[in-house]
């Protein structure tokens, strides 16, 4: 990997050192929001009628454009949250990806903190704004109790996503194939596939074990509409493993699209393996289970809304989530995004205790500060 790194460098360096070029670009967001939450009766007291959270994000890029085939940036991604009924980031309340692109005529070569390839080339449901259908933030506002993200435990009944997204922002190293008749294929490396913005319990046998991921993205012209369609695999040794389809079509303002993914333990018969610590049961339920989502998007000059819909249930046990989110965000300016959202979310435990239920109305409105 060094030599063809090493190569790939010197070439740009060789052929046109004249035209060399070297930028540094910044780019920043803060976003708040308020919601109500009105839930069913039986939850009246399980959530907060009122929730208020923020989020910051930072990103820092340092790129150097060798000629027009060849570029070398290396990247810095910052993010922090407030009052989060997850804590989504790699320290908990905050995280951080750095990474490095290298871009040439073979492809595109990433190393560092990056989601794998299945998830980035990923098409699902169109979700607008801050609180997304894929692993999405209206926990901060209805409880899940099949989710939970602590600074120092996580425990997945059930999927919360239609990406792969197990292994998080794992440091790994990826290849992307440059596009040919529309298509691209990417494969990813994990040498060890815990990350606290995955899925995976750091304290199950398997957290310390590597992986892979590889997956391939088309966009293709279809007369009536422009398709886009994606497909993902991924194995996590002794862990589970895992596919993942995506299909949008897009005419005009409008755009619908979805995705379906599956998890599957082959060869065993468990969803538990033994661990370190005495952790809670279905810690890692997530392992055999299945999700899709639907969702139908439109956009017209600043403003944005979609209509989406996730469904997730674990395969072995009575664990199910559906979320119906409705999304509306206008640009004010370059500055200034405002959102309004209403969403629906019925959350089913492995049994019938309240405190393993949930189901509820919220409603948030927020604005974000983008420089």
């Amino acid at each position: 990997m060094k030599t063809f790194l090493a190569v790939l460098l010197g070439s740009g360096i060789v052929a046109a050192p004249a035209l060399a070029e070297f930028s540094f670009n910044t780019y920043g967001r803060i976003t708040g929001l308020y919601g109500y939450t009105d839930a069913e009766k039986r939850f009246e007291n399980v959530d907060s009628k009122q929730n208020a959270t923020g989020d910051f994000e930072a990103g820092f890029e340092a790129r150097y454009d060798f000629n027009d085939d060849y570029a070398l940036s290396l990247n810095l991604d910052l993010m922090g949250g407030i009052d989060h009924e997850m804590k989504n980031y790699n320290q908990g309340a905050w995280g951080e990806e750095a990474y490095a692109i290298l871009d040439s005529p073979y492809g595109r070569l990433m190393g560092g903190q990056t989601f794998n390839v299945a998830k980035q080339f990923h098409v699902g449901a169109p979700s607008y704004g801050p609180l997304k259908i894929n692993d999405s933030n209206i926990v901060d506002f209805i409880r899940n109790p099949n989710w939970k993200r602590t600074s120092k435990e996580s425990y997945f009944a059930t999927l919360n996503s239609t990406d792969i997204n197990t292994d998080g922002v794992a440091p790994k190293i990826s290849y992307i194939t440059p596009e040919f008749y529309n298509t691209m294929l990417g494969i990813s490396y994990i040498p060890d596939a815990y990350n606290r913005r995955g899925l995976i319990n750091k304290d199950a046998k398997y957290a310390k074990k590597d992986g892979y991921a590889a997956a391939v993205y088309n966009s293709l012209d279809i007369g009536f509409a422009d398709m886009t369609s994606s497909a993902g695999y991924a194995e996590f040794h002794d862990n589970d493993k895992e596919i993942s389809l995506g299909l949008n079509l897009a005419r005009g303002n409008w755009n619908i699209g979805g995705g379906w993914r599956k998890t599957y333990i082959d060869g065993k018969d468990t969803t538990t393996f033994k661990t370190k610590k005495n952790l809670p049961e279905l810690f890692d339920n997530y392992r055999e289970g299945r999700a899709w989502d639907i969702g139908i998007g439109y956009e017209f000059g600043p403003y944005r809304a979609s209509l989406s819909y996730l469904n997730s249930k674990a395969e072995n046990t009575r664990n199910y989530d559906q979320v119906v989110i409705l999304s509306n965000s206008f640009q004010l300016n370059k500055y200034i995004d405002l959102f309004a959202i209403g969403s629906y979310a019925k959350f089913r435990g492995a049994d019938h205790e309240l405190e393993n239920n949930n189901q509820g109305y919220a409603f948030v409105t927020g604005a974000s500060l983008n420089f």
